[in-house]
Formats: C-alpha cells, structure tokens, sequence
C-alpha cells in the first residue's frame, strides 16, 4: 500500500510514521508538509493507494487537493484527518467525495489501519464502476450500416465494447430468457427492419414476454415519428432517426439510455429499501424491547415506543442528547470504559446494566450493544436494545429469600444460618477473632400449642422473633432453625462476658408478656446455650453442637438461664454481670472516691501538682482495683458520668485547698476515650470550671495516644477548643499507642507522659533507656514537658535526672492518697 500523508504539524507525522512501521510496515509512506507538496507528490511520484489529508493546511484546505484528486481521475482514496469537535468540516468533505475520516481523538491510530483498507476498496470499486466499458448489443443486417457505425464509434467512443448479430433471433439468444439471470449487456442496438423480425416486435419480446429491463435503443429510417412513438409506448427507451449526423448523437444516446435505466433500478432498489426500512420501523417501534441508535459520537439519534414506556422519556426528550442522562450511578467509570472498549474492539456488548427512569427509579435491564456497519464495513451508528430486568430481579430476590428464609418469622432459616456460620469461622480465622453461637429453646413452648392451637403458637413465634431482632446488633445474625428453636450468631466478639450480656438481654427482652388478639396474655421463657469460637469448637457442626449441649444443661437448671459449653466461663460471666449491676448502683450510692497522687520535679523533688484517680470502696468490704472495674464502666459507658464525677471532684478539692492557702500546683485528670466519644467534653469542662471558680490553666486533661489517634480529624478540633478554654494537655502513655509523631507538631501539646512499660525496666534494658532518652530529647526540641510513669526505684529516678527529664510520679514518692492524706504530707500554707 502507498499512502500520501499531507500534514504541516512535524509532532503528529512523526506519531502517524511511528504507527505505520508498528501495524503497517508493509506500507509505503511517503509525507508532505504544504499542500503545494501535496500536489507535487500527486503529479510526480507516480500511483498513490491512498492519500491521508489534515483538512487545515498553512498554504490551502485538503479539500483543494481532494479536488485535484478527482480531476486527475485517480484511483486513490481519500481519507480525511480533522480535529474532535470539527465533524461537520468532514462530513462536508464527505459530500465532496472523500471515502472516509479520522478524528485525531486518543486511540484514531489503532483505528487507522482499518480505516485506511476499508476505504482504498471502496475507492477501487468506485474507480472500476466508473471506467468500466458500456457493452452494447447490436442487432443490424445490413453491412454498410454496420462498418459505419463500427468505424465511427471506434473513433468517438472506443470506450464501448460492441457485438454485431444478425438477426432478431440470435439477439434474443444473446439475451437471459428469464428475470434474475446474469445479463452481458448494457444496451441493446437495434435497427428497425431485421430479416427475422422488426424492432417493435424484438422489443415486445424482451418486455413483454421475457421481463427484461435491459435499456434498447432504436435507429429507423427518415419518416417514420409514429413508429418511434411506438416503440417508446412498448418499452424503446430511446431511438435515433438515420440522418447525416445520427452518429455522432449516437454514444450519448446509448450512455443516457443505459443511464436512464440504471436510475430505474436504482429508484426501484431505493423504493425496496425504502419499504424495507419501514417495515423494520415498524418491527422495531412494536417490539416490546426498547430500541436507542447512535451516532459515532454517542448522541441518541432514534428510540422505539417501548423505550418511552420502560424510561419514561419521550422521543423529543432524548434525541440529540447522551444515553448518560439514563445513568444510575451505581456503575464506576471502569465500568462504561469497558463496555465502550468491547464495542469498539469487537462490535459487540451485552450485559445486565443498572439504569434511572425518568422518574428517578432505579432499575436493572439486559442491555445488548452492537456497531452498525455500512456496505463497506465503516461502523456508521450504535444501536442499543434493552429489556426491563426489574421484574425478573424481583422474582428472582423473591425465590432466593423464600428459599433461604422462614416463612413464618422471615428469619434467615437453617441454610442460610449454617452459611453465615461457616463464613464467619472462615472470617475469624484470617483476623484471628472470636465469636459465639447461642442456641435458644423456647421453655414449654409444646404447652401452647396444644392448649392455645398453632395459629396462637405461630403468632407468638413472630412475636418472640421481632422481640429478639430489636434487642440484637444490626450485624449479628439470629435465624429460627425449626419449631421454637432459634440462633443467634455474635461476630467480633471482644470478650465472653459481650456473649453472656447479649443472652442476658435476650432472656430480659421475653420477660414482658406477649398479648393475643383475645385479649389474652401468655408468658414465654427461654433457655439458651453458648459456644465460643475457637474455645469450644473450629467448625461450624461442633459449635452448633456444642452450643446445643449447653441450651440442654441451662434446661437442666431450672430454665429461663444461659449457659456456656464451658461451666468456667458461665461462672466468669456470672460474675461480670453480677459486677456491672453493683458499678451501677454505685454510681448511684457515692461509692467512689477520689485519691492523689503526687507529681514531682525530677531535680530537686519540688511538688508540682497532683493526678486525680477514681476508686471504688463498698461500704464494709474491700476496696475494688481499679483494672476491674474501669474496663466494664468502659464499656458499658458508665465512665462518662463517672468522669464528669471525678473532674468535679477534683476540681472542688482543688479549690478548697487553695482556699486554706496551700499550694498543690496543677490537677491532672483522665480524659477517657468514652467520654471523647459520648460527651461534649468541652461544655462539661466549661461547666465545671464555671462551678468550682478555678483558673483553667490549674488543670490538666490527660488523654491516652490510642484514644487521641481513634478521633481521627475530630480530634484536632476537641485539642483546639480544650486548648481555647486554657487548660493544660498532656498525652497519656506516650509510646504504646499508635506512636504518630506528626499531631506533636500539628496539636497544642503541654505535656508528654513516658508509660510505666518504659520506665520500670531502665536501670537494666538499653533498649527503655534508649527510648526514654528519645522522648526526652524530643519534647525538649519541641518545648513539650515530659514527666516519667511509675518510678518505683531510686536508680530509675538516678537515670531520669540524668536524661533531663522534668517530673516524675510513681511509689518511689507515694501511691494515691485519699485527700486528707495527700493535704497533711505535701501540702502547706503560703
């Protein structure tokens, strides 16, 4: 192939020969960069397959050279190059004869190869359909007539191909005998008197007889109008009167006839097509698939009747806009990128798309795409047939819940319970997690049924199931297995003692009586069995086993009860709950209170302020550690008024000290991540200082690292509004939680606190030396203060003094003193 690339811009002939040696390096490229170039390639070079032609040229328009293409009658195609947005000057070239164009978008050079073939066979067919001879069929006896006729043409038209026969019959024989066949000839030449028969005879037999539409031309003699007339009213498409200068009309006379005739066919082809296409219309606007077409570019150009009726759009709605505005959102980009791609790639797409209405409605439909292709294989238009999948879906969800639910309560039945059991175990086996299974049977349940009928029976199935879905977490899992037997299945289970309170809460959510349609009211109980993975089981049989043994042995019991598969844990259980009920009541009884413990100065032991810390003293027993009950007030969000309480009272004490002229410095309390969380910290700050009269700058809030990190961007606004109502901040147990050094920089802080993990072995690790030496060195570059956690030796405090570091608290000094205590060995008057 050789290709004549017309382009002024150096950047995007080098891309296009760069192309051309990758996916065409059979081809002959030649480039120019003027038109004027372009011409002179023309005229100079020899044959040219196909010209490729920017449209904007520095020296005139493709379109002169498309021009002087066709004037030279050339054989080439001619494709035209034109930047995204400017179609309309390539469909003008179009008109203008060019065979094709490219618009220069990202990917036109992996298009160009196709592009460039398709169109040199094109232009090779035009070319043959246009320079091929016109063969003529000549029925003359006389020889003078023919010799001249042969002469002349040979002379004036020796594009014609001409045949003589003799005779009216041997015309006839040269001729198909039926429509349809392959026919030799364009014209039939006939003289009016044959030996055999005249020409208004041959013609009848040609039309009449034979249906041939084979254009005939008639010469007859000086004289003779009416005959001619004849011969028109009987299918002669032209004739020629024998005067001195008939020849010379001849060659016209036999290219118009042929011509004539072609249009007919062509008028009857169209008039075909033309009905065709109607009928196909109307297949399509009666379809009950909706129908869009459109162009190249994307723009929707038809839609069928049943596209308005599944979109809601009308025609007028549409047309001329982007299939886009039916977009439902729920496909990503990646999406559409490649079913445009399979499109373009291979014509073809299908697939389930998510689409809108226009209405809003979101729905799904099948959706099959395919290229509409010319006679010359150019993809000319989209089209796009759709059916609605909404109702199918819907069928389809329906049998999917019927066979995976119960019908009766509309829980996940026992299938789909094992299913999620199974992936649950899969689950916390990669993320090394726990969860519990619990078995639950109602107590006497039979009785009902036998006493009251099943339809009572059912009804309090669904009953106790909504009770159940409303006391459960949205992600757990609780199924109906049969009969009165149920699931429930707990992920992300922090401890044995969650399990034990979900069971607790499911025996408290049935203690209310249920009330019948008759005004009746029935009482339900529930005995339920606990199995934990990976303790009791590492698949799903045995835990549902085992779970099952443990339903069996709280019947056992007495009923209305949990058990564990292991009685160490419903003991354990027992207990934690036991202790969360006595934390409650404390709250409420003043139980608590608050001890201090002081805060020195590392070179001279100076007091520098106090830490407030919560204890739990019940009246006549001992005093409850402090690692037993901050977890479950943690959890149980009891320590957000239990910290608002001790920031009270820490304040008050704080107050009334210096009231009596002592001096305790700074008051450090806890700041829990619950309370972070749960509370408005700052209102609740600002509230007790507004209380108590205290100076905020006397006050310090102690965060831990973890529980700062776990705000994320919130907690740059809650240090920012702390830091705004002036108290001190200090980080709690810097270095065990997530160690981001970046919020020293971007948050206000006062105060970092070395933990007691580091502290205690400093004497003998290097690696807590080095660390501890770190920290210092840091906070003092970052003007931060540092203070050291649980110092409980003298050689501890030896090493602090030495890495510099400011204040230290721990048992080395004192453990927390109750306030009286505190007052009488630390403080004094001015």
């Amino acid at each position: 192939m050789k290709v004549l690339y017309v382009e002024d811009n150096p950047a995007d002939a080098d891309l296009l020969r760069r192309a051309f040696n990758r996916v065409l390096p059979e081809a002959e490229l030649r480039v120019a960069g003027t038109l004027g170039e372009g011409r002179a390639c023309l005229e100079g070079v020899g044959e040219v397959d196909v010209v490729l032609c920017d449209l904007c040229l520095p020296d005139g328009s493709g379109m002169d050279l498309l021009n002087r293409v066709r004037e030279l009658k050339l054989p080439a195609a001619f494709v035209v190059l034109t930047g995204s947005g400017d179609q309309s000057a390539a469909v003008a070239a179009l008109k203008a004869g060019a065979d094709d164009y490219l618009v220069k978008d990202g990917d036109y050079l992996a298009r160009l190869p196709r592009a460039l073939e398709t169109a040199l066979t094109r232009a090779r067919q035009e070319h043959a359909h246009r320079s091929r001879p016109l063969r003529v069929l000549y029925a003359e006896h006389h020889p003078f007539d023919i010799d001249l006729t042969l002469r002349h043409l040979a002379h004036s038209a020796p594009h014609l191909r001409v045949e003589v026969v003799g005779s009216a019959a041997e015309a006839l024989t040269r001729l198909p005998a039926a429509v349809g066949e392959a026919c030799d000839w364009d014209v039939l030449l006939v003289d009016y008197m044959l030996p055999d028969m005249n020409a208004l005879d041959l013609a009848k037999a040609v039309r009449q007889q034979r249906g041939l539409d084979i254009p005939i031309v008639m010469v007859t003699g000086q004289g003779s109008e009416d005959t001619a007339a004849q011969a028109l009213r009987l299918g002669v498409s032209d004739y020629l009167v024998k005067h001195s200068n008939y020849l010379h009309e001849l060659p016209v006379v036999l290219a118009s006839a042929h011509r004539q005739v072609e249009l007919v066919r062509e008028r009857a082809a169209l008039r075909a097509a033309v009905e065709e296409l109607r009928l196909h219309a109307a297949v399509i606007d009666s379809t009950h698939d909706g129908v869009m077409i459109t162009d190249l570019a994307g723009t929707i150009v038809s839609v069928n009747r049943a596209f308005t009726e599944l979109t809601g759009y009308d025609a007028a709605q549409v047309v001329g806009r982007n299939p886009r505005l039916l977009k439902s959102g729920r496909h990503d980009r990646a999406f559409y990128q490649a079913m445009w791609a399979a499109l373009q790639e291979c014509g073809y797409w299908q697939g389930e798309v998510w689409n809108r209405r226009r209405d809003g409605e979101l729905y799904p439909q099948w959706l099959t795409l395919n290229a509409v292709r010319d006679p010359g294989g150019v993809v000319t238009h989209y089209v796009g047939v759709f059916t609605d999948n909404s109702k199918l879906r819907k069928t389809e969800e329906r049998l999917t819940h019927l066979t995976h639910h119960d019908p009766l309560t509309d829980l996940p039945n026992r299938l789909l319970v094992m299913s999620r059991l199974e992936h649950a175990i899969e689950r916390a086996q990669r993320r090394g997690g726990r969860l519990a299974v619990m078995m639950l049977d109602l107590d006497r349940f039979k009785n009902v049924n036998d006493s009251l009928g099943h339809q009572v029976g059912d009804a309090l199935l669904r009953g106790v199931a909504d009770r159940l879905r409303a006391r459960l977490r949205e992600e757990d899992t609780l199924g109906r297995l049969g009969g009165d037997e149920f699931m429930v299945l707990i992920e992300d289970l922090d401890t044995p003692e969650h399990a034990a309170q979900v069971a607790d809460g499911i025996i408290g959510a049935l203690a209310a009586a249920f009330a019948l349609d008759n005004g009746q009211e029935v009482f339900m109980r529930a005995s339920v069995g606990i199995s934990l993975y990976p303790e009791d089981g590492t698949d799903y049989m045995a835990l549902v086993r085992n779970a099952d043994a443990a339903m069996y042995r709280a019947k056992a019991k007495g009923r209305n009860t949990y058990g564990f598969y292991t009685e160490d844990l419903t003991r354990s259980a027992s207990a934690r709950l036991e202790l969360e009920t006595r934390l409650r009541r404390a709250l409420d009884n003043g139980e608590f209170v608050v001890h201090y413990q002081p805060v020195l100065r590392v070179a001279d032991g100076a007091l520098l302020g106090a830490e407030a810390l919560v204890r739990w003293q019940p009246p006549g027993e001992e005093m409850v550690p402090p690692g037993a009950f901050i977890p479950i007030a943690e959890e149980t969000g009891l320590i957000v008024p239990l910290g608002e309480w001790v920031l009270r009272e820490a304040c008050a004490q704080l107050r009334d000290w210096l009231a009596a002229g002592y001096r305790p410095g700074v008051m450090a309390v806890n700041l829990s991540v619950e309370q972070i969380r749960r509370q408005d910290v700052v209102c609740t700050l600002r509230s007790v200082l507004a209380d108590t009269g205290l100076d905020a700058a006397q006050v310090e809030l102690e965060i831990t690292e973890s529980s700062l990190m776990e705000q994320g961007g919130q907690a740059t606004e809650l240090l920012r509004d702390l830091k705004a109502a002036g108290v001190r901040l200090a980080i709690d147990d810097f270095g065990t939680g997530y160690s981001s050094l970046s919020y020293l920089k971007r948050f206000a802080i006062d105060k970092l606190k070395i933990d007691r993990s580091f502290i205690q072995d400093i004497a003998d690790d290097r690696n807590d030396l080095a660390i501890a030496a770190a920290v210092v060195a840091m906070a003092r570059a970052l003007e931060i203060a540092v203070q050291a956690e649980g110092v409980e030796q003298p050689a501890q405090l030896e090493l602090l003094r030495e890495l510099g570091c400011g204040s230290y608290q721990g048992f080395l000094c004192s453990r927390p003193l109750p306030a009286a205590a505190f007052a009488a060995r630390f403080l004094s008057a001015r």
